[in-house]
């Protein structure tokens, strides 16, 4: 059976025309999507490209798989889809949130006790998490602006600050006072997927730079073996444990966000759980 990545990498490559435009729409490196590219070729036993100077297009071959490869990648995103529909029907408890934060906050439910505590947890857009409050589809949303609505609990969880967090070797590692994100832009940056705000504030900041996304349980992980820089706060400090790396503040008005919890009154007794 053929990787899911393997297939969205062929089709990012045939869209763009260079494994260097597909890294970029993909976010992630260069070299990653020539060996995905060269494993899927090598798995179906056939060349799918023409290589040209600057340039990769599909051959005969690629533009007849093309096609089903696009069926595959539309079975796949139907049946994720499903299935966390699925999941989020015969879980207890849904919870929403419109960036990880909360998870860092309360890990007791989140990571150290979840088997304890079945969950269906989704990052969305604040909107989308106050109509599923609302509606009854999520439990508990944490989103980043105080409420007032008829029959929903609204309470202030914590302030959540962005710094950077550098090589011990990096350039401005030595700022220990602070660093803006004039100095920062135009640098590379490892950063976690599905950060809601956080992504706003960075990409606005920082357009100069890229961002190589990564899932967030392997994050600690990749940052420890690389030299390129990242991002922690002040919640997530106490999970990263990486020696060769140092925490700089950013010097900005726009390095804080907000979290409260909401819920319909009936169900504050879950909100405590999450918060025992």
């Amino acid at each position: 059976m053929l990787d899911s990545y393997l297939l969205e990498y062929f089709n990012a490559v045939a869209e763009e025309g260079t494994t260097l435009k597909a890294s970029e729409k993909l976010n992630v490196s260069q070299p990653s999507v020539t060996k995905a590219i060269q494993k899927l070729e090598y798995e179906l036993g056939i060349d799918l490209f023409d290589r040209r100077p600057n340039k990769i297009v599909l051959n005969e071959n690629g533009r007849i798989i093309s096609e089903y490869i696009k069926d595959a990648i539309s079975i796949d995103k139907r049946i994720r889809e499903k299935a966390k529909e699925l999941k989020r029907k015969s879980l207890t408890i849904h919870v929403e949130m419109t960036a990880p934060g909360p998870t860092f906050k309360y890990p007791d439910f989140f990571y150290f006790e979840k088997d304890n505590n079945p969950q269906a947890l989704e990052i969305k857009d604040e909107k989308k998490c106050i109509n599923d409050v609302i509606s009854g589809i999520a439990d508990i949303a944490f989103i980043n602006s105080k409420i007032q609505i008829e029959g929903i609990y609204c309470e202030k969880i914590m302030d959540e600050k962005l710094y950077v967090y550098l090589p011990k070797n990096h350039f401005l590692s030595k700022k220990s006072e602070g660093v803006t994100f004039e100095e920062l832009d135009g640098q590379s940056f490892l950063i976690a997927k599905d950060l809601g705000p956080w992504d706003k504030i960075v990409e606005t900041h920082l357009k100069k730079s890229k961002f190589f996304r990564q899932e967030q349980e392997n994050l600690s992980e990749i940052v420890s073996a690389s030299s390129i820089p990242g991002f922690a706060t002040n919640i997530s400090l106490k999970f990263r444990n990486e020696p060769n790396r140092v925490v700089i503040p950013i010097i900005s008005e726009d390095t804080t966000i907000t979290f409260y919890a909401i819920c319909k009154k009936d169900k504050l007794h879950i909100l405590r759980k999450i918060q025992k």
